[in-house]
C-alpha cells in the first residue's frame, strides 16, 4: 500500500508542477532606461563636416545623450543590407550593423530608444550614417553589442504618423538634406523611357533607373539581392512609390523596402469615401459573410497583408464572399476599386467576379437581387495592387453591399484568388 501511495504522491507533484513547462507568456517590451533628451536633428550637429569623410564622437560616454524614434526602413524584401533606418520628427538616420534580417527584431514601426554613448557619427558621400568607429569610417555595430544601443518600446505600430504621413516628394523642393534617410512618397512620378521592360535590378548586379516627377529627377537603387528585383517596368504609366530617400553625393535616390513600396499612381483631388479591410474577426464582428458556408473564403495574414482568398483549382463551385453594409450619399458620381492579387494564367475571367445589392440584409441570400458590376472586372494584377474603377452609378441606392463571386463552372482549372480589400471614392 506504501508503494502505491509514493506513487499517487509523484503523480500529483508532477501534475501540479506541469505548467513549469509552458511556455513563457508574451510581454511587449517596455524601456525603462533614461529619458529621450535628444534629437536626430541633435546628432546630425555633431558631424558639420558633412562631405569631408570625418567621423565625430556623438558625446562622452559619461553623458546622457538618448534619441526616441521609429523604424521607418526594413530588410525584409533583401534591398536594406546591414542597416536600420529610424526617424523622429526632426529627421531621419541610419544605423549601421552588423547583421542581417533584421526586421524580425526592429520592424517598420518599432519605437526604439538610441544611447549614443560609444557611438559616431560621420556620411558616406553625404548620407548621415551612426555606428562604431572602423577603419577610419563608420562601421557597423556588432550585433552582440546591440542591445547596449538599441532598446525596443512597445509593440511595432505601422499607423505611426511618421508612416502613415511621409515626406511627400513633389518636385526639386523636397529633394534636401533634411528629408533624407526619411520614409518619403513619390506620388506620380515615370520611369526614364529607356528602363521601359526592364527588371528593377540584374540577378547580378545592382541597377540604377531614373524616375522623375515635376522635373525632378531621383534614381531608384536596386540590389540584386531584393526578392522583387524581377518586377518589370513600365514606363507609360505613372507609379506611387514609397521607400527612405538617400543620397550619393550630389544625386538622390531612392530604396525601396519590399514590392509593396511599388504601388500605382493614386488620384490627385480623390476623396475617398469608404475602405473595406479584413482581419481575423472579418467573420465574426467585422460583418462579412460567405455563402455557402463552406469556409472556401479563407482570411490569412502573410508578409504584412491581411486578405481573404479562395484557391479552387479543379473542382466546380459557387462560393460568394459578402461585405458589410456600405452606406454612401454621392454613389453616382462613385467608383469602387479592388485591392487584390490573382495571377489568372489562362483561366476564365468568368470565374472571379464582383456583384452588388440592395436588398440582402443577412437573411436568405437566394431571396436578394444581386447584379454583376458592368464592366467586371478588368485587370488583374500579379501582385497586390488597388485596380479597376467600376462605377456605382449604377446601384440605385445610398446602401447595398458588394460580393465576390468565385465561380468554377468550366474544365480549367481556377486560380487562387486574394482580395486585401475596396475602397470607394470620387474625384474632386
Amino acid at each position: 500500500m506504501k508503494k502505491y501511495t509514493i506513487i499517487l504522491a509523484s503523480l500529483i507533484l508532477l501534475l501540479t508542477n506541469c505548467n513549469r513547462w509552458n511556455d513563457p507568456l508574451f510581454e511587449a517590451p517596455v524601456y525603462v532606461g533614461p529619458i529621450a533628451n535628444k534629437t536626430i536633428a541633435d546628432i546630425k550637429a555633431m558631424h558639420p563636416s558633412l562631405g569631408t569623410g570625418a567621423q565625430d564622437s556623438i558625446c562622452k560616454y559619461d553623458e546622457p545623450f538618448i534619441v526616441k524614434a521609429v523604424v521607418v526602413s526594413s530588410d525584409q524584401g533583401g534591398n536594406c543590407y546591414k542597416y536600420i533606418t529610424v526617424q523622429d520628427e526632426t529627421g531621419g538616420i541610419e544605423i549601421s550593423v552588423d547583421r542581417s534580417s533584421l526586421y524580425n527584431e526592429y520592424p517598420v514601426g518599432q519605437t526604439v530608444y538610441i544611447n549614443c554613448a560609444g557611438l559616431i557619427v560621420g556620411d558616406y558621400y553625404n548620407k548621415y550614417q551612426i555606428g562604431w568607429k572602423y577603419n577610419g569610417s563608420v562601421g557597423r555595430i556588432h550585433p552582440t553589442a546591440l542591445s547596449k544601443y538599441i532598446s525596443k518600446d512597445g509593440l511595432p505600430n505601422p499607423d505611426n504618423p511618421l508612416l502613415a504621413n511621409p515626406i511627400e516628394i513633389k518636385s526639386s523642393n523636397e529633394l534636401v538634406a533634411e528629408n533624407t534617410n526619411c520614409f518619403v512618397k513619390i506620388n506620380g512620378c515615370k520611369f526614364a523611357g529607356a528602363s521601359h521592360g526592364q527588371p528593377l535590378a540584374s540577378n547580378d548586379f545592382i541597377t540604377d533607373h531614373e524616375v522623375t516627377i515635376n522635373g525632378a529627377t531621383v534614381v531608384v537603387r536596386t540590389s540584386n539581392y531584393a526578392n522583387f528585383r524581377n518586377t518589370i517596368i513600365d514606363a507609360t504609366k505613372e507609379y506611387c512609390l514609397y521607400g527612405i530617400l538617400s543620397i550619393y553625393k550630389q544625386n538622390y535616390q531612392l530604396t525601396l523596402r519590399t514590392k509593396e513600396d511599388i504601388q500605382a499612381s493614386e488620384v490627385i483631388g480623390e476623396n475617398i469615401l469608404a475602405k473595406l479591410t479584413f482581419d481575423e474577426n472579418s467573420f465574426s464582428s467585422g460583418g462579412w459573410t460567405q455563402y455557402p458556408d463552406n469556409q472556401s473564403w479563407k482570411y490569412q495574414y502573410f508578409n504584412g497583408n491581411h486578405f481573404m482568398y479562395h484557391t479552387n483549382t479543379s473542382s466546380e463551385c459557387d462560393d460568394w464572399l459578402i461585405s458589410p453594409e456600405i452606406t454612401i450619399e454621392d454613389f453616382a458620381k462613385s467608383q469602387l476599386f479592388i485591392d487584390h492579387q490573382n495571377n489568372v494564367a489562362g483561366s476564365p475571367a468568368s470565374y472571379y467576379q464582383i456583384y452588388y445589392s440592395t436588398t440582402y440584409n443577412g437573411g436568405q441570400f437566394n431571396a436578394a437581387d444581386w447584379v454583376a458590376f458592368s464592366p467586371n472586372i478588368l485587370n488583374y494584377p500579379n501582385t497586390f495592387a488597388m485596380s479597376n474603377a467600376l462605377p456605382l452609378s449604377n446601384v440605385g441606392s445610398n446602401k447595398f453591399r458588394i460580393a465576390f463571386r468565385y465561380r468554377k463552372n468550366g474544365a480549367i482549372d481556377g486560380t487562387r484568388w486574394s482580395i486585401r480589400g475596396v475602397k470607394i471614392s470620387s474625384s474632386n
